[in-house]
């Protein structure tokens, strides 16, 4: 019964550690590439998958992170869910960032022009 513990346990170390050495070698290969986008991308390794993470500026460094994480040898997947862009986050309307907070509510079908 020991033995087969001791077995599990040395297995998820092994897990654990190939994990660390994947999120060092794709963090590795984003700070070779562009030190200033490693600086805003997050990189964490769950039993291979490797999950992209931050905010970058354009949608083509978005892709430039994913493809130089697809290069590390070793990575069998790549979630990057989490990586977003300055210009909007997919599947939400960009507002102002110094918008006013406007508790009045105009139907759009009024067809009245604004008072204001």
């Amino acid at each position: 019964m020991k033995n087969h513990s001791l077995d599990h346990y040395s297995h998820q170390l092994g897990i654990i550690a190939h994990d660390a050495w994947l999120t060092a070698r794709v963090k590795s290969a984003l700070t070779l590439a562009d030190p200033a986008l490693s600086l805003q991308v997050h990189v964490k390794t769950l039993a291979g998958t490797v999950v992209l993470s931050g905010r970058v500026n354009t949608h083509k460094q978005c892709e430039q992170v994913v493809a130089l994480a697809r290069t590390v040898h070793g990575v069998n997947e790549i979630d990057a869910r989490e990586l977003v862009t300055h210009v909007f986050t997919p599947g939400s309307v960009p507002t102002p960032p110094d918008a006013e907070e406007n508790s009045e509510i105009r139907p759009s079908s009024s067809g009245k022009p604004d008072d204001k």
